[in-house]
């Protein structure tokens, strides 16, 4: 009996001694320094999220008015295929009804194109005012020794003083006010003179 004993007050210091040498390294870690910030309304009132939106905005509505010149034209051949149906040949009409077609799904094409490079566009600007948006909360989380920031749309609630959105936003705005806009296939080429 002595000796069974023996054996379990050996195993309990052993591990006693290997919970003993864990314990240490959990108090090692850092006692969490939180702070929250609203990405979503940095991304909504940023000044260089305002200037994309512009200039996208000024895009639209330029790519707008060639669409809508274009859907004119076209209205307008077409009443002019139907006013000449009368008047030629049943194979010449068939041949401008093709034509016509083809003009109706180049129109189409050009229309799609153009939405998906303004959407790669706005996707492409708001990556880098988003890249710079990381920059600055992570120069804010060394200055103010921070080892957690968390997303206000993430967080069921949280205490008004750990809020650093503003602070971000200030400083984003120094840092970037204008991000310039690139729609793929309208890149300026240099003149050849």
């Amino acid at each position: 009996m002595r000796i069974a004993a023996t054996i379990i007050l050996m195993a309990a210091m052993i591990c006693g001694n290997a919970v003993a040498a864990e314990a240490p390294s959990a108090k090692t870690q850092p006692a969490p320094v939180i702070v929250v910030i609203d990405v979503q309304r940095i991304l909504q009132e940023s000044m260089a999220a305002k200037n994309v939106q512009q200039q996208l905005e000024a895009q639209r509505a330029k790519f707008q008015g060639e669409i809508s010149r274009e859907e004119k034209d076209l209205r307008s051949a077409e009443q002019e295929l139907k006013t000449s149906q009368g008047t030629v040949s049943s194979d010449v009409y068939s041949e401008r009804e093709q034509q016509l077609r083809q003009r109706f799904l180049s129109v189409e094409r050009h229309v799609q194109a153009k939405r998906k490079a303004l959407d790669q566009a706005f996707s492409d600007s708001m990556g880098g005012v988003k890249k710079s948006l990381l920059e600055v909360v992570n120069t804010v989380a060394k200055e103010r020794g921070v080892n957690l920031v968390v997303v206000k749309q993430q967080t069921l609630w949280s205490d008004k003083s750990l809020d650093v959105t503003d602070e971000v936003l200030g400083r984003l705005n120094k840092t970037l006010s204008v991000v310039p806009v690139k729609i793929p296939g309208e890149e300026k080429k240099p003149n050849a003179d």
